[in-house]
């Protein structure tokens, strides 16, 4: 075990890196010389500093220097010239962690395979000739040429090479800006919050399963599977109500000792898939919690109470709990019990640069309460997993609650399915494998070196709050037979503008990272679709991972300008759905979904909201994650934006703003080459009135079965358009109450 760091962190390892043998090391060097066109090293031709110029892009002494002074003239407090020199040097892909990181993401995409096909071909002469122009391997290219040629690539005709192109680039952004010493040396960026202090967690009793060759069985009455938002109030109100209660996550839990993680190590142990789910066609990356406490581990204590005609929308689908004052009591409950408020909030520059904006355009937005407890848990880095124990997660305060009525818990168990009686429709438990941690405490050493066995958990009634990315695959791996299991997924697209405020400094990795929001726009079509406006967690992986590729240059400086940097979203109630289904061979979840025509529209919208939004409150740099698109920069230096007046929009007072917009929407956010992100499931096991239409009843109860419930966000009947968590959380408590009854229960 790690000795603990009063300064920081108790360190979080890694498992040592998956093996490289998918790929032969004639493509491994094919795909870091790829990854030198997109962050390449810069240098002048008569530096002595870098030795093996075949690896960086050779400039004129006059115009090093002069991307130097450029360098330099971006940044409030810059470092010296020769520690700007040494930064456009660099070469991160000789960077052992930079290399690590590529691997990493690597071993676990379902695209890999087509990756290694293209890196094949590119590694002999004729393949070379047919995808890049060049009978030259990319390897004995100067980078240069590797630069353009990942330039032709994004403009290319063909479908598969642009989606290459935007795959690498985000490949390499990525892990620059999790591993560059210079990134953190020059920005100040830390993982550890210069405010950290030590804070107690609560002390958590995990089950432990001796070891053994047969399935180990225990027997309760509920089995809950998932300890998140659902998971959490599920398991307070059964718990509270007398019954016997065992919780199980395959998730671990960390308490606050070793929170925030470092970038790499959250996303290793805090999400699932390494960080990022992404779709079958690369267009959606989802964000999915997946560490005890679930989502509500790592969200970002956005409160808001589900808007009156979603409701009303869903109670018309033969669901009238969603009109009635019984749906009215879960939300109260739920808002009182995790301290929903807006007191004491402060807002950050980026949170604050929204509200301005709102403003200064006459469009109707707010500040929006956290679960804080009316604290004011300026915290950034919730993404990482926060330190504070302020915010009153499933982890911090329900599943607490739960353990002192008398709760048990088990972390590490992997439920694999539900089991039936011999009726086949009857849900008796749940059956998995469990995996100790090691015996030092740890979990990154090899499972073969810890405990492992069946387990059969025996239980009157089954709850599952996997969420909506493996509540489904739960249920069809289970032999639920019904169509609609997996189906109907809502994610609420997103898209990101990013914006520099040239020398304010920004420090957009401190501070609440959902504050504020805009609501403008929420109704678009007078159905209820449309988009919210909201800022985005701003820690480096997160802000530069999905940011456009241009050229090299131009990425390296726009890593330079991180603490003046904000990144907001346009976040879309989605109408159209995809589906999860069971990777047929590894048994794991996959997602079909493209953002509809109808949904993108929605969200381009917002992107041009965010964008004048960021133009009205001084942005000297506005940057929306579009391909082919280029930032605009205001060429009067900004006189225009400030001599703009209240309540004008900007489109109609600024003819270059005016024309750059029109590029905006001519370039288009249509998938896969753009990329939308997610970080809300929603509505894969959703309520209805009938069978035919969804997978659960009014009570959560899964249609064709007994003593089987769902109670997340997976069984919303279609997109909240607004942050989930309490409408998630009300559900689970109408829903457990309701399977409280039915054992004999008070509430």
């Amino acid at each position: 075990m790690a000795v603990a760091n009063l300064e920081g962190p108790t360190p979080t390892l890694l498992p040592e890196p998956p093996v490289k043998d998918f790929m032969g090391e004639a493509q491994w060097e094919t795909l870091f010389a790829l990854l030198d066109g997109v962050l390449p090293s810069i240098t002048s031709t008569t530096s002595s500093t870098v030795k093996d110029k075949s690896g960086s892009i050779l400039l004129s002494d006059t115009e090093f220097e002069t991307l130097v002074d450029e360098s330099v003239s971006a940044l409030a407090n810059p470092p010296s010239r020769d520690k700007i020199k040494e930064y456009l040097e660099f070469r991160p892909s000789q960077d052992p962690k930079f290399r690590d990181d590529c691997l990493r993401s690597l071993a676990i995409v379902p695209q890999r395979g087509q990756l290694v096909a293209v890196l094949k071909l590119l590694s002999g002469h004729t393949g070379s000739m047919l995808l890049t122009g060049y009978w030259t391997l990319i390897t004995d290219q100067p980078t240069k040429i590797r630069q353009s040629i990942m330039q032709s690539w994004a403009s290319s005709r063909i479908g598969g090479l642009r989606v290459l192109s935007k795959s690498l680039a985000q490949m390499a952004q990525k892990a620059n800006s999790t591993y560059s010493t210079f990134f953190k040396e020059i920005s100040g960026y830390s993982d550890i919050p210069r405010d950290w202090k030590p804070t107690e967690g609560y002390n958590f009793e995990f089950v432990q399963v001796p070891a053994g060759v047969g399935i180990h069985e225990i027997t309760t009455d509920v089995i809950i599977v998932g300890s998140g938002c659902g998971g959490g109030v599920s398991a307070k109100n059964l718990a509270e109500a007398g019954h016997r209660v065992i919780v199980v996550d395959k998730g671990y839990y960390f308490p606050p000792s070793q929170l925030p993680m470092t970038q790499e190590a959250a996303s290793h142990y805090l999400y699932d898939a390494g960080g990022v789910f992404f779709s079958d066609s690369a267009s959606t990356g989802v964000v999915c919690g997946g560490s005890w406490g679930g989502g509500g581990t790592v969200n970002w204590s956005v409160c808001f109470r589900l808007q009156d005609y979603v409701r009303e929308e869903w109670a018309a689908t033969g669901l009238p709990l969603f009109t009635s004052s019984d749906f009215d009591d879960c939300m109260d409950r739920v808002w009182d019990f995790i301290g929903a408020s807006k007191d004491a909030i402060r807002q950050n520059a980026r949170n604050q640069a929204l509200l301005d904006g709102t403003k200064a355009l006459g469009w109707r937005g707010g500040v929006v309460e956290q679960n804080t407890g009316g604290k004011e848990h300026y915290c950034g880095q919730c993404h990482l997993g926060c330190n504070s124990a302020e915010k009153r997660g499933p982890a911090v305060a329900w599943l607490p609650a739960a353990a002192e009525a008398g709760a048990e818990f088990m972390e590490g168990f992997a439920v694999e399915k539900v089991v039936f009686a011999s009726d086949g429709v009857t849900a008796i438990g749940v059956e998995g494998l469990w995996t100790a941690r090691h015996e030092d405490g740890t979990v990154h050493k090899p499972e073969s070196a810890r405990t492992q066995r069946r387990v059969f958990i025996k239980a009157k009634k089954v709850i599952v709050s996997g969420g909506s990315i493996w509540s489904p695959v739960i249920l069809a791996k289970s032999g639920v037979q019904n169509r609609n299991v997996g189906r109907h997924l809502h994610l609420h697209p997103t898209n990101l503008v990013s914006a520099v405020w040239g020398h304010k400094d920004m420090a957009s990795w401190e501070g609440g990272i959902i504050t504020s929001y805009v609501n403008e726009f929420e109704n678009l079509d007078g159905k209820g679709h449309g988009v919210k406006l909201e800022p985005t967690c701003n820690i480096p992986y997160a802000t530069y991972a999905l940011q456009t590729w241009i050229d090299g240059p131009d990425a390296k400086l726009l890593a330079l300008k991180y603490r003046h940097l904000g990144t907001f979203i346009s976040l879309t109630r989605d109408r159209d759905t995809g589906r999860v289904y069971p990777d047929p061979k590894k048994g794991t979840p996959r997602i079909d979904y493209n953002t509809s025509d109808f949904d993108r529209e929605h969200t381009i919208e917002g992107v041009i909201a965010l964008a004048k939004i960021c133009y009205v409150s001084g942005a000297t740099e506005i940057r929306p994650h579009l391909q082919h698109l280029l930032p605009f920069i205001p060429k009067d230096g900004g006189k225009r934006q400030a001599e703009h007046k209240v309540g004008k929009d900007p489109e109609f007072t600024d003819p270059d703003f005016a024309a750059w917009i029109k590029q905006v929407r001519d370039v288009d956010n249509k998938p896969p080459i753009t990329m939308c992100m997610s970080a809300h499931q929603m509505g894969s096991c959703r309520m209805s009135a009938t069978q035919e239409s969804g997978v659960v009843d009014m009570k959560g109860k899964v249609w064709g079965t007994r003593n089987l419930y769902v109670a997340d966000a997976s069984v919303f009947p279609s997109a909240s358009g607004v942050n989930p968590m309490v409408t998630a959380m009300a559900l689970a408590d109408w829903i457990s109450r309701g399977v409280s009854r039915e054992l004999g229960g008070g509430q």
